[in-house]
């Protein structure tokens, strides 16, 4: 079976309030049936996650796709991102997954 794409890009990282890494390590270790690569322009996800160290969440985004996109914030939006991530596995039977 195929992994949902799960596109990360972080932020420069001036002002963390939390650790982002750790973050989305627990986020790998969560969603088994996910693959997490950096994402990269011109290629599509299933999940795109913006993980930011504070409330600015400056990560460039400019010519990255997902049919969701997750804000990360703070150290708690981690659990929107894994339910985002959980939910397009489980709609893996009703539409296919993004073609990286």
């Amino acid at each position: 079976m195929a992994e949902a794409a799960v596109g990360v890009r972080y932020c420069g990282g001036c002002n963390p309030r939390f650790d982002r890494v750790a973050g989305v390590e627990a986020l790998k270790a969560a969603c088994p049936g996910a693959g997490f690569h950096t994402a990269e322009p011109g290629k599509a996800y299933d999940v795109l996650l913006s993980v930011g160290g504070c409330t600015a969440c400056c990560a460039d985004l400019a010519g990255l796709t997902g049919r969701e996109v997750v804000m990360i914030r703070t150290a708690g939006d981690f659990s929107r991102a894994e339910a985002a991530i959980n939910a397009v596995c489980a709609g893996w039977t009703r539409r296919p997954p993004a073609q990286a």
